[in-house]
């Protein structure tokens, strides 16, 4: 997809209608975003860094042009541990 917004192989965000976007997978051509976490964070600095940001939210668009995608296709920096993301996700039941 041409205009499509990309942080890794099978994530991104494309124009849908109106001011309204969706998420994208330029690997699989659906809406199936994925991928791992660092994929993410490379998505949001380069939606940030789009200049229909600099348009909505200037002041995230300024700070944003201090940080730089990977633009990597299937890599990340540093994988997450099993209990990194349990302890991010995961909610105590009080008891």
């Amino acid at each position: 997809m041409s205009g499509a917004v990309t942080g890794g192989k099978r994530l991104g965000v494309q124009h849908h209608d109106g001011d309204w976007f969706t998420s994208y997978s330029p690997r699989a051509s659906n809406a199936y975003a994925e991928g791992q976490w660092d994929q993410w964070v490379d998505l949001a600095i380069k939606i940030l860094r789009d200049p229909l940001t600099a348009i909505t939210r200037p002041e995230a668009h300024e700070l944003a042009q201090q940080l730089e995608p990977k633009n990597f296709y299937d890599e990340c920096g540093r994988e997450l541990a099993e209990a990194e993301i349990e302890a991010r996700f995961t909610r105590k039941l009080a008891t």
